[in-house]
């Protein structure tokens, strides 16, 4: 694929880190410490979930590091696909992406924007729908308007959402300790491989920053800092988050709420400072909002200037002001404002998570498919620890897939069939006239 050139670059190694941090901490750290304390039972379980979710992430990471390297285009992962795999995997992975991943972490996010808003104001549920209708229109137009604005937007609400962390973390830590809020919670409910599942969903969004590599300065060495350095200090952030949010309220209590980030806040720092946690945590999901925006949109982009998308002359038009890629970023608009009336927060990420999920084993098997063939990259970054990091995160990646399929079916049923759907779409409409064959 041919690099575009069109694309401003705009993003300095600080935005890159601030997406890689920005978009990994946001919603996941704060509301999906309940279902991972549900599924595990005990401090030991929940330890090790966040452990393993994060050397997942880290491993995945290392192996990204080097396609990023290799290919350092506008579309990652849709790129690196293709590389390895040829144009049909590719296609496949960008329709999921365009009609699954990205719509559904939108919407996700935007619902639990106005969820947050509602626990600090009483609103109805038209309230609660416009307000999260309105957040994601004005996180689209911050992109449409340019990567400038929207790459300096996450650099300042990533440095604002790390104060609320790192208070609950300083009040959490250094409130006594209380052995008996880490004894075990015994429940029936406890399912292991959700709840490593439910913490991918807390470190995901790394895989996404190399998307907008071909707007980057220097990215084949600053989105190998960027990914390493920036998941490892995520994975050290959520450890002791959670280490702190067991210290306050314990096992049990922790798994079995709804809101248990803001009886922290108010246990910690009282109603006010609750208050001002929640506002924290909100300006971390309009963040999260933006980094996932700034990044999925580029897929279809990145599809239609290879002539393969549904109506590629149409997608791969830039703004003729601000060199953005406005159509691609409407179509996901469209898509995410129907998925925020149709599903739950906890439903949606995990529906993003099994769908993604399944090309990221695809892409982990594929450093030794790039490795056969082209050996290693003489120009740049190799995976550190190869071929045991890739080996972990296949490995890793085919055990939460099938624990998926037998614990949430009809999810990752539907998961599939809409992955699937993209083949008669391929070859009626993409394979002819992108290819002449």
């Amino acid at each position: 694929m041919e690099q575009n050139t069109q694309l401003k670059k705009n993003l300095n190694v600080w935005m890159a880190l601030s997406l890689v941090v920005g978009m990994v901490i946001g919603s996941g750290v704060f509301f999906k410490a309940t279902p991972v304390a549900k599924y595990s039972g005990s401090f030991v379980m929940i330890f090790l979930a966040w452990f393993l979710g994060g050397m997942m992430s880290i491993c995945g990471a290392l192996v990204a590091a080097e396609f990023s390297a290799r290919y350092p285009h506008t579309g990652g992962l849709y790129v690196y696909l293709e590389k390895i795999y040829g144009d049909i995997v590719s296609f496949l992975f960008g329709w999921m992406n365009t009609l699954i991943y990205t719509p559904a972490i939108l919407s996700a996010l935007s619902v639990l924007f106005a969820d947050q808003m509602a626990s600090l104001v009483k609103i109805n549920q038209i309230t609660h729908d416009i307000l999260a209708f309105s957040i994601l229109t004005l996180i689209i137009f911050i992109n449409i308007i340019g990567n400038k604005y929207s790459g300096g937007f996450q650099v300042f609400t990533t440095t604002l959402k790390l104060v609320p962390i790192f208070l609950i973390i300083l009040f959490g830590l250094s409130k006594p300790i209380e052995m008996g809020n880490f004894a075990p919670y015994n429940e029936t409910s406890q399912n292991f491989g959700l709840a490593v599942l439910s913490t991918l969903w807390a470190y995901d969004g790394w895989l996404s920053v190399p998307n907008v590599a071909g707007e980057m300065r220097n990215p084949k060495k600053n989105l190998v800092f960027v990914l390493i350095f920036g998941m490892s200090f995520v994975m050290l952030v959520y450890l002791l988050v959670n280490i702190a949010y067991i210290n306050v309220l314990g096992i049990e209590k922790l798994a079995s709420m709804e809101n248990s980030i803001n009886v922290i806040s108010e246990t910690l720092l009282g109603k006010v400072g609750g208050i001002l946690i929640s506002l924290g945590i909100i300006i971390s999901i309009v963040g999260t909002l933006n980094g996932f925006a700034l990044t999925g949109i580029r897929i279809p982009y990145a599809m239609a200037i290879n002539n393969h998308f549904v109506a590629s002359n149409v997608f791969s038009k830039l703004h003729p002001k601000f060199a953005t890629p406005i159509n691609s970023s409407l179509l996901i608009y469209i898509v995410s404002v129907l998925y925020i009336f149709t599903g739950s927060f906890n439903r949606l990420t995990d529906l993003a998570m099994f769908s993604t999920w399944i090309f990221y084993v695809l892409f982990f098997i594929g450093i030794f498919v790039i490795r056969k063939r082209e050996g290693k990259n003489k120009e740049g970054y190799n995976t550190f620890l190869y071929p045991l990091t890739p080996l972990i995160a296949i490995l890793s990646g085919l055990y939460i897939l099938v624990n998926n399929v037998f614990s949430n079916t009809i999810d990752s049923l539907f998961s599939i069939l809409i992955t699937l759907l993209g083949f008669p779409v391929y070859f009626l409409f993409i394979k002819k006239k992108a290819f002449g064959k």
